[in-house]
């Protein structure tokens, strides 16, 4: 079945369909009822199934989405704290419809005057190409012709990476606790299928391969014969899953082993997306952290906007406390406790045994010590801290203990 949005999957019935439509609906009225006409631009629905593209999961015989359905709402001429006042009002409305369907709903308020002039991020090219526009202006993110490919920053896919490859510590504090429920082990398939999609998608973008669809970038993927072809079965898989999740095939796996088989696949596959972004080949890992620092010194520099933060950071004075060369230290500082947290990472996620790799991820992260847990634990806490503070439910919902042993109660 074909609504007057298009479809919302890639293989749902006429059942599923019809309730997202609904459900998308409901949204939009409550958005009408928040927001005035004449400083509303339009409410639109992103992500998968924005794009046409969600994914259906079979319960008990009947099709239900699979993730959360994920709103943008942008506004005309609004100040930043009405824009929180109505998100606030927003999600109190919608959580009748949270519990009636059983389905996450995701809300965001951007000014349109904002979406003018943003940098294009891997984020604003996917919403202008992949989204339905569910209340007021239909041509506003079509229109928005500065979200191209070609202007996608370096820097921000490479956190798309970042951002997916956090899933791999997490993933191992869950698998350290020993055994696993049903539960976590179905969030540990998610973590890793997510994970695999986000390496995926940034491999393509640094071969210069991305497309904002999951279909086209599956296809895209199988012919670039110069990544591996273990990793592009492992991306196949995962797309696959994303569109009609089969928990089945994976769940009675083992799991830990699984995880250790994945991650080496994405070692890897990091490196060579860094190596193009930074313009060299051939090193290793333990160099990484020097030429990490040495390129944010320069990262985006015709961004007044990133120019006031780098400023920002070293005059806050958070210097790497070792023996370094001035450009690390000075590339350290620029980079500040969220820039730091991507140098941080190989040997967080890697479980990269090179001394100098654990030391600088110990000073950074603030960790207790260099082992594997401990550093993991420690950027955990500083990805919630500095990059994502919705992680904070995540924490609490899967009772992972972040904060360190002499700050807990």
């Amino acid at each position: 079945m074909t609504h007057a949005w298009g479809r919302f999957t890639v293989c749902g019935g006429d059942q599923v369909e019809a309730k997202i439509a609904e459900i998308v609906t409901n949204v939009g009225d409550v958005v009408r009822e928040v927001a005035p006409p004449e400083k509303l631009c339009a409410l639109i629905l992103l992500g998968g199934y924005g794009r046409g593209e969600g994914g259906v999961v079979v319960v008990d015989g009947q099709e239900r989405p699979h993730n959360n359905l994920d709103f943008l709402l942008i506004t005309r001429h609004v100040p930043a704290r009405e824009r929180g006042q109505w998100k606030e009002r927003i999600d109190a409305a919608i959580e009748p419809l949270i519990e009636r369907y059983g389905i996450g709903l995701e809300t965001g308020v951007v000014p349109a005057e904002g979406l003018r002039r943003y940098p294009c991020l891997v984020m604003w090219y996917d919403m202008r190409f992949g989204h339905k526009t569910i209340v007021g202006d239909a041509t506003f993110v079509p229109g928005l012709t500065r979200y191209r490919v070609e202007r996608i920053l370096p820097s921000d896919a490479a956190w798309l990476l970042i951002n997916r490859g956090s899933h791999l510590p997490i993933a191992d504090r869950l698998i350290a606790r020993g055994p696993l429920s049903m539960d976590e082990r179905e969030f540990i398939v998610r973590l890793m299928m997510k994970t695999i999609i986000g390496y995926g998608d940034a491999a393509l973008f640094f071969h210069g391969d991305y497309h904002w669809s999951y279909q086209e970038k599956g296809r895209r993927m199988q012919r670039r014969l110069e990544l591996p072809e273990s990793f592009r079965k492992l991306y196949e898989e995962a797309i696959s899953f994303r569109f009609r999740p089969c928990y089945e095939a994976y769940i009675q796996r083992d799991l830990p082993v699984w995880v250790e088989e994945i991650r080496a696949l994405l070692a890897p596959v990091h490196l060579e997306c860094e190596y193009r972004r930074l313009g060299e080949s051939g090193w290793a890992w333990a160099d990484y952290p020097a030429r990490a620092f040495r390129h944010a010194l320069f990262e985006n520099a015709f961004s007044p906007r990133e120019t006031a933060k780098k400023i920002r950071n070293v005059l806050r004075g958070r210097w790497y406390p070792g023996t370094a060369p001035w450009s690390f230290k000075l590339g350290y500082a620029v980079a500040g406790p969220r820039g730091a947290l991507p140098v941080c990472f190989p040997a967080v996620a890697y479980k990269l045994e090179d001394a100098g790799l654990r030391a600088l991820a110990q000073a950074a992260l603030d960790a207790r010590s260099t082992e594997t847990d401990e550093l993991g634990r420690a950027f955990l806490w500083h990805w919630w801290h500095h990059v994502d503070q919705n992680f904070a439910s995540v924490a609490r919902r899967w009772e992972l203990r972040l904060e360190p042993e002499e700050a807990r109660p």
